[in-house]
C-alpha cells in the first residue's frame, strides 16, 4: 500500500489528530517520537506515542515530500498547491467551519489576546477554505464528487454539496479575510 503523503509538519499533526485511536477512540494525539526514515526507496517520517486515554501505541507513517516537510506556517497554510492526501475536501471544509463559529462577530470589547487569537483562527479558517479549493480541478467549477474518500467527507459532500461549489468557497474565502482585517491589530 502506498503511503499518504504529508505536505507539511502542520498538516501531519493536524491529521494525526483528527484520528481516533484504535483501541479506545479517542481522538487527539501527542507525538512522543518522530524520525524520518527511508522505506523502500521513499522519504518517509513516522511519528510514535501512546493514546492520552487507554496507553494504546500508536504509530502513524508518511511519504512527505522529496525536500521534506515543508516549515510552513498558519499563515502560509498547510501545504504546497496539491490536494491534501490526508484530509478530503468535506473534512477540510468541516474544519473550517469549526474555526470559524468560534470567532466572534466583532473585536470589539476583545483584549488584545482575544483579538490576536480571533486573528490566527481566522487565518486558519481561511487556509482550510484555500486547501478546499484545492481540490478544484482547472477549468471545473466545482470539487468533484469522486475527490472525497473518508466517511465524514463524503456524509458533509451529500448534506452540503452546493458548498463545494468554487465560487461559494471563493466568496467564502474572501469574506473570512475581510474579517480578519477587522481583526488585525
Amino acid at each position: 500500500m502506498r503511503l499518504r503523503l504529508a505536505r507539511s509538519a502542520p498538516e501531519a499533526y493536524l491529521y494525526m489528530a483528527r484520528q481516533p485511536c484504535e483501541a479506545c477512540g479517542m481522538t487527539g494525539f501527542q507525538s512522543e517520537r518522530s524520525a524520518s526514515e527511508i522505506v523502500d526507496g521513499t522519504l518517509t517520517r513516522r511519528y510514535e506515542g501512546a493514546c492520552g486515554r487507554c496507553g494504546a501505541v500508536r504509530e502513524f507513517v508518511f511519504r512527505v515530500p522529496d525536500e521534506g516537510l515543508a516549515a510552513v506556517t498558519p499563515e502560509q497554510g498547510f501545504g504546497d498547491s496539491r490536494p491534501s492526501e490526508l484530509l478530503d475536501p468535506g473534512e477540510w471544509l468541516e474544519m473550517a467551519d469549526g474555526i470559524l463559529a468560534r470567532i466572534p462577530e466583532s473585536p470589539a470589547g476583545l483584549t488584545d489576546a482575544q483579538r490576536r487569537a480571533a486573528y490566527a483562527d481566522l487565518d486558519a479558517g481561511a487556509a482550510a477554505l484555500e486547501e478546499v479549493l484545492k481540490f478544484v480541478p482547472a477549468g471545473a467549477d466545482a470539487v468533484s464528487p469522486f475527490a472525497f474518500w473518508t466517511e465524514r467527507g463524503r456524509r458533509f459532500s451529500l448534506d452540503s454539496r452546493w458548498r463545494f461549489n468554487a465560487e461559494g468557497l471563493r466568496d467564502s474565502l474572501a469574506q473570512v479575510r475581510a474579517a480578519q482585517r477587522s481583526f488585525s491589530d
